[in-house]
C-alpha cells in the first residue's frame, strides 16, 4: 500500500528444453525455500526482504496505558491447524494403485493413498469431461506419474534430455513434460510439497496435481501448439484444478471426498505458487499474482469446465503485479505508523474521503470514523463493538470509532504485509456503510457484504495498468485520494482472509475462506454498485 503523499511466495515458472531441434514446453510449479520462513511469508512481503520492520513510534493520545497487553491476537499465520482432510477415499472406487510409479524404494508418505485416489478420480473425471467439451475421447496418460526422492534408485524420464534427476524436479515442485506425456512430483520429506501438507492439509497437493494435469489436457486439445502467453494456459489450468476440486467437494467423485478444510487448502496453495510481486504477468513463465491464481481457481470451481475451456480466448481479467517506481523502495508496504504518509494515517482518511463521496446521493453528509488505537481489550468503552477486535479492529457503532487492536493489527502486518490491515479496517468501514444505509442483513451475508465493499473501494485505488488484458478500472473518482494499492495488496488481503474465515463453511458466522475471497472479488472486479446492489 502506497500514501497518495508520497511482496511473494513461490515463483511459478515454465522453461523451455530441447529435444532433437524441437522446443518442448515443461509446465511446472517452481519451489523458493525462502517462502516457508514465517517471518517472510506473505504475497506482500519481497523474498529478499527477511528483517522485521522496526517497531514503530506508537504513542497515540487516546491510549493512556503505554503497557501492551495482547488482546487476544490470534496464532501466526499457518500454525492453526486444519480441520479434519479426508484422509481415505470411499470403498466405491478403489485408488488404481498403479496410478502412480512410486520407485523401488521410496519412503512411505501420510498422503501416498491420497495421491493416489487423485489421480485415479482426475482419470475418471477426465473420461467423462474431456468429450463432452472438445467432442472427441479422452486419452489417458500415455507416461506416468513419478515420486521423485533423494536416493530414488530407478531413473526419472527425461523432458528433452535422457533423464530427469531428483535435484531438478526439486526446483520445481511438481510438472508436466507433453513429451512423454508424464508428470514427475517431489517426494522428499523437506519438500514444499511435504511441507504444504503438514501445515495446510492434502488439498494443497491435490489442487497443485490438478493443475499439472490440466496441461495434459491442453495438450491434447491442441492448445500448447498455439503460441499463447503462458498467463493464459495457467489459468486455465488453475481453472480445471478449481472445477475437479468443486466434482470432490460435491461428493461426485466414486473415489475421494473432499471437506471444507480441502477446499481451504486449495486456496491456500493457489497463493503458495504466485508470481514473486513485481512480476510482468505476460513475461514467458508467468502464472499470475495469487488474488489471479485464487480467482482462476474459483471460477473453475463455480462454473466448471467446460467454462474453463473458454479461458484462452476469454481471458480472465487480471490485477497489476509489477511495482510502481514510489514502491520501489519500499517492496510496496507502507511504514506501520501514524505519523504522516504512515500506514495508519492515510487508511483511515482515504475511507472516509471514499465513502464520503461514494454514497453522496444516498446520505449527503456522512459522519466520518476516527480510529481509535487500543492496546488491550481492558481499553474498550463500547457497548456496541461490531466486528473482531481480536482479530484487529471492529466498528464503535454508536461513537462512530474504529477500535484499532495494534498488537494483533502488528502481528498480521509483520507477517502477511501492510494490505492485511487495510482489509480490516475495510470491513470495519463497510460496516459503518451498512448502518448508514439501514442494511437489514445479519449473519453471514452481512460479513460478506462487507467484504464486498472492502473490495468495492479497493478497485478504485489500483493503479491503472496498460490494459493487456488487466481488470478494467474506473477512472480516478478524486484527484485528493490519499491511497493506492500496491503490487502483492490483494494477495495480502487473501491471505487475511484464510485466516479470519469460518473452518467450516456450515458455520454461518462470517462466511468460509471460498465466501469471502469471492465476495472480495465482486467488490474488486464489478465495483462498489454491485455490491450496494444485494442490499
Amino acid at each position: 500500500m502506497a500514501s497518495g503523499r508520497a511482496v511473494a511466495l513461490l515463483a511459478a515458472g515454465a522453461i523451455a528444453l530441447t529435444a532433437c531441434g524441437v522446443e518442448v514446453s515443461v509446465t511446472a510449479e517452481r519451489a523458493d525455500r525462502l517462502a516457508l520462513d514465517p517471518t517472510v511469508v506473505g504475497p506482500g512481503n519481497a523474498p529478499t526482504t527477511t528483517a522485521e520492520p522496526t517497531d514503530p513510534d506508537v504513542t497515540d493520545p487516546g491510549v493512556t496505558d503505554p503497557d501492551v497487553t495482547d488482546p487476544g491476537v490470534s496464532d501466526p499465520p499457518g500454525t492453526t491447524a486444519p480441520d479434519e482432510p479426508a484422509t481415505a477415499p470411499p470403498a466405491s472406487v478403489p485408488p488404481d494403485p498403479t496410478a502412480i510409479d512410486f520407485g523401488a524404494d521410496k519412503p512411505a508418505r501420510g498422503y501416498d493413498d491420497f495421491l493416489l485416489a487423485v489421480i485415479t478420480d482426475l482419470q475418471l473425471w477426465w473420461d467423462v469431461e474431456y468429450p463432452a467439451i472438445y467432442g472427441t475421447s479422452f486419452r489417458r496418460l500415455e507416461g506416468k506419474v513419478y515420486a521423485a526422492y533423494p536416493g530414488r534408485s530407478d531413473d526419472l524420464p527425461g523432458c528433452g534430455s535422457p533423464s530427469t534427476s531428483y535435484e531438478e524436479v526439486r526446483q520445481y515442485v511438481a510438472f508436466y513434460c507433453g513429451v512423454g506425456d508424464f508428470m514427475v512430483y517431489d517426494d522428499s520429506a523437506d519438500g514444499l510439497l511435504a511441507e504444504l501438507e503438514r501445515e495446510y492439509g492434502f488439498g494443497t497437493i491435490g489442487t497443485v496435481l490438478a493443475h499439472e494435469f490440466g496441461h495434459a489436457i491442453q495438450l491434447r486439445a491442441g492448445n500448447l501448439d498455439r503460441a499463447l502467453p503462458t498467463i493464459l494456459t495457467e489459468q486455465q489450468s488453475d481453472c480445471f484444478a478449481g472445477a475437479w476440486s468443486a466434482r470432490v467437494a460435491r461428493g461426485e467423485s466414486p473415489v475421494l471426498r473432499y471437506t471444507d478444510a480441502d477446499v481451504r487448502a486449495g486456496l491456500i496453495a493457489m497463493t503458495k505458487v504466485s508470481d514473486p510481486v513485481g512480476t510482468d504477468q505476460f513475461v514467458e513463465g508467468g502464472h499470475g499474482s495469487g488474488f489471479d491464481r485464487v480467482g482462476a481457481f474459483q471460477v473453475g470451481f463455480a462454473e466448471g469446465p467446460a467454462r474453463c475451456a473458454e479461458i484462452l480466448d476469454e481471458p480472465l481479467p487480471l490485477v497489476p503485479n509489477q511495482l510502481t517506481v514510489a514502491d520501489l523502495d519500499t517492496g510496496g508496504d507502507a511504514a506501520f505508523g501514524y505519523g504522516d504518509g504512515e500506514l495508519l494515517s492515510f487508511l483511515p482518511e482515504d475511507l472516509n474521503l471514499y465513502w464520503d463521496q461514494q454514497l453522496a446521493r444516498q446520505i449527503p453528509e456522512l459522519d466520518e470514523l476516527s480510529l481509535l488505537v487500543v492496546r488491550s481489550l481492558d481499553d474498550v468503552r463500547c457497548s456496541d463493538l461490531r466486528g473482531d477486535l481480536a482479530r484487529g479492529a471492529a466498528l464503535c457503532a454508536s461513537t462512530n470509532e474504529v477500535y484499532f487492536n495494534e498488537p494483533a493489527a502488528l502481528d498480521l502486518y509483520r507477517s502477511l504485509g501492510d494490505f492485511s490491515v487495510g482489509y480490516l479496517l475495510g470491513v470495519a468501514w463497510g460496516e459503518a456503510v451498512q448502518i448508514a444505509l439501514g442494511s437489514d442483513l445479519t449473519g453471514e451475508d452481512r460479513a460478506l457484504l462487507n467484504d464486498c465493499l472492502t473490495g468495492g473501494w479497493v478497485q478504485t485505488v489500483i493503479p491503472v495498468p496498460d490494459g493487456r488484458g488487466f481488470l478494467t478500472l474506473p477512472a480516478p473518482r478524486l484527484e485528493a485520494r490519499q491511497s493506492s494499492v500496491s503490487a502483492g495488496d490483494l494477495d495480502e488481503a487473501i491471505q487475511t482472509v484464510l485466516l479470519v474465515a469460518d473452518l467450516d463453511s456450515d458455520a454461518d458466522r462470517v462466511g468460509s475462506a471460498f465466501e469471502k475471497i469471492a465476495a472480495l472479488r465482486t467488490g474488486v472486479l464489478d465495483g462498489t454498485d454491485a455490491c450496494l446492489a444485494q442490499l
